[in-house]
This record gives structure tokens, C-alpha cells and sequence, in this order.
């Protein structure tokens, strides 16, 4: 039985730790500053931060998917794909087509399944 408490915990800690991928990768293309070793600089001290996200998803997670691995690994690209999507969109204006529509109800089919198919 899934543990939605943990669920839920280990989700938002996906979420903010690939928020914070996302920004260090992608602000470069937002201002120009981030494309300067200075700028790498910062975004490296910056992203330290979604290490402890990535740990604290992995182990909420773990937990609450019944000690599998392999979901905690597909829910967490399933999370990736999600909030990519979401802040490309925000901050660099980049719509959705058809493939990459159809790419995001997969994770989240993806995500579903993890949830709601039992193995043991």
C-alpha cells in the first residue's frame, strides 16, 4: 500500500530540486550573466541545494513505493518531464506540440501506473 503522505513529500522534493536544475541549466538563456564563469559560479553554488532535493525525494520516496527503486526512478523522470514543461513555457515561451503533448500525458501515465499498480 502506498504511502501518500510520503508520496506527496518525496514528489515536492522532486519538484524543487529539478526547479532548481532546470534554473541553473536553462538561466543562461534568460541573461546573458549566466553564460559568464562568474555566472557558472553562482548557478554551481546555487545547485547544491537540489543534491539534498534529489536525497529527500529518493528517500520519501523509497519508502512510500514500497522499497522499489525502479518507481521512485520513474516517478522522479515522470516529476523531470512535468516541471520542464511547465517552466520552459513560463520563461522561455516554448508552447507545446503534438509530440512533446503526448510525451507529457505519458509521464504522467507513467506516474499513475508507479501509483496504482500493485506488483506484490
Amino acid at each position: 500500500m502506498i504511502n501518500l503522505r510520503l508520496f506527496i513529500v518525496g514528489c515536492l522534493w522532486f519538484a524543487f530540486a529539478q526547479t532548481i536544475t532546470w534554473f541553473t541549466s536553462n538561466l543562461q538563456l534568460i541573461n546573458p550573466f549566466f553564460k559568464t564563469w562568474k555566472g557558472i559560479l553562482v548557478m554551481t553554488v546555487v545547485s547544491m541545494p537540489a543534491t539534498v532535493g534529489y536525497i529527500l525525494a529518493t528517500k520519501n520516496l523509497y519508502v512510500a513505493m514500497d522499497n522499489s527503486l525502479w518507481s521512485v526512478r520513474l516517478i522522479g523522470f515522470s516529476m523531470g518531464v512535468l516541471t520542464f514543461t511547465f517552466l520552459t513555457y513560463i520563461y522561455l515561451k516554448e508552447g507545446l506540440n503534438m509530440k512533446n503533448t503526448i510525451t507529457l500525458v505519458l509521464s504522467v501515465v507513467i506516474v499513475l501506473l508507479q501509483v496504482f499498480w500493485k506488483t506484490k
